[in-house]
């Protein structure tokens, strides 16, 4: 297992462990690659694809390898953000979000964010090139981002 897997494993862990699952019935995959056209972008580092029956497929640009840490985990808590609001569902996410005294914002890009925040307390910040990060940069996501 490479340090980017064990990243996404020990979140994903933390993920369950925060919203009350067992992370080996939740169906989650993820890979490596560089097919997708977002990751031709300079913000493009990762998507999540749920169809709506198993499995949750997380994919990240092989360019966040080569990124610093505090990227990587950025980028990673950010799209389990998704996972979780795509997964269980918007109502239980709130239920779940409010007992931890977050409100979650109505547009899924800061509602992956605030989803993140509950799960680990801290933000997910925008850095200098305007990607997720976890150590530096402007909370909450800027609005000409797209929210």
């Amino acid at each position: 297992m490479t340090p980017f897997d064990k990243l996404v494993a020990r979140r994903w862990e933390e993920t369950a462990d925060s919203v009350g699952f067992d992370p080996a019935k939740v169906d989650l995959v993820w890979g490596v690659g560089d097919g997708y056209p977002h990751f031709k972008t300079p913000r493009g580092f990762g998507v999540t694809f749920w169809d709506g029956k198993p499995p949750c497929r997380l994919l990240f640009a092989r360019k966040l390898l080569d990124a610093p840490l505090h990227r990587q985990d950025g980028i990673v808590r950010h799209e389990l953000g998704h996972v979780v609001d795509m997964v269980f569902g918007k109502q239980r996410v709130d239920r779940w979000a409010t007992a931890k005294g977050v409100k979650l914002a109505a547009t899924d890009e800061r509602r992956a964010d605030d989803i993140a925040l509950a799960i680990w307390s801290e933000p997910i910040r925008y850095d200098s090139d305007l990607v997720q990060s976890t150590r530096y940069g402007e909370y909450p996501r800027p609005k000409f981002l797209g929210l």
